[in-house]
């Protein structure tokens, strides 16, 4: 192909929309990128029907539809062939495949666009090596232990380890050196030859293992909280649902079963302490919301980060000057 292909398509608002929507959620550069990179892995897509026909009458549904415009990059040549052979048109040839890709779940999107990131990891997987990875702007180097979906196959997620020998303390505790990665921000996936850092360890393994049979994107997973909850904390624990810790122990008689003491204290408000999955990743996004309605009791460092953010917020609006410690609590 000599001269740049322009192609010209007409699609459906709703695809439209949805293809916008990934272009700024995968931080593409433009609708160009994403079609060709659709066009370039069609064989990634969804298998459908070789009677599928390419008809001028189906174009006429979309007439009244604003076009997308883009060159058809060199490396997508083959393009023109695959049309020719199927008799049909650029331009609906494309449209069926945005249509295949959008169909896709979210996460399932994700694994289509980063398909040549994803062989190097899964065959890092395979052999038990480190991989550098550029992750959101930055380059670090982890293990990769497996592949997992948040419910409903929302988002695409890749399950690292870090070097323990370079995690830090934060306010006296050990950060864990697992942590889930969105697969859409991984780029420049290079193979170590070092062996990988959560096979060096039985208990990092095991630990590994654990977060593939209970996957959650925070990772929480044999992480204990405890937490203060007023009747109005506990009323808004049941109407936030995003992201909600499970409950592992509610206040009430002991007596009871654990299934029956959760029920009962969630459906009278009882107020208490709480003991939650949850780790201190999940925490930070899910229980500032509460403000005085939930206190965080352990472990102390996440206590203390909630007490820094709480004391920053009173000294903005005026209420503590730092400067005066008659007034420190």
């Amino acid at each position: 192909m000599n001269e740049s292909i322009k192609i010209k398509i007409a699609v459906s608002s709703a695809i439209r929309n949805q293809l916008e929507l990934d272009i700024d959620d995968y931080k593409l550069k433009g609708i160009g990128e994403l079609c060709n990179l659709i066009i370039e892995y069609n064989s990634d897509l969804p298998k459908t029907s070789e009677n599928k026909q390419f008809t001028r009458e189906s174009n006429e549904l979309f007439k009244n539809c604003p076009p997308l415009q883009f060159t058809l990059h060199k490396r997508n040549a083959f393009f023109e062939q695959i049309a020719q052979s199927k008799g049909a048109k650029l331009a609906s040839l494309c449209r069926h495949y945005l249509e295949q890709y959008v169909a896709l779940p979210r996460g399932g999107r994700e694994l289509f666009l980063k398909k040549v990131e994803l062989i190097k990891v899964n065959t890092a997987i395979k052999k038990k090596k480190n991989i550098c990875i550029s992750y959101k702007g930055k380059i670090i180097e982890i293990a990769p232990c497996f592949i997992a979906f948040s419910p409903s196959n929302v988002r695409a997620y890749l399950v690292g380890c870090r070097d323990p020998k370079e995690i830090a303390f934060i306010e006296g505790e050990k950060e864990s050196p697992f942590k889930a990665y969105r697969i859409c921000h991984i780029s420049d996936v290079i193979i170590k030859e070092d062996e990988a850092f959560h096979t060096k360890s039985n208990a990092l393994f095991r630990k590994s293992e654990d977060f593939k049979e209970h996957f959650d994107p925070f990772l929480c997973y044999g992480q204990e909280l405890h937490i203060h909850l007023t009747e109005e904390g506990v009323k808004l624990f049941k109407t936030i649902a995003t992201n909600r810790p499970k409950i592992l122990k509610a206040p009430g008689e002991s007596r009871k079963k654990k299934e029956s003491l959760i029920e009962t204290a969630l459906e009278n408000c009882t107020p208490g302490i709480y003991t939650l999955e949850c780790s201190p990743d999940l925490a930070k996004v899910y229980f500032p919301q509460f403000l005085e309605t939930a206190q965080i009791i352990s472990p102390a460092g996440l206590r203390n980060y909630f007490r820094q953010r709480f004391l920053s917020a009173a000294t903005a609006y005026g209420l503590f000057d730092p400067l005066d410690k008659k007034k420190a609590p």
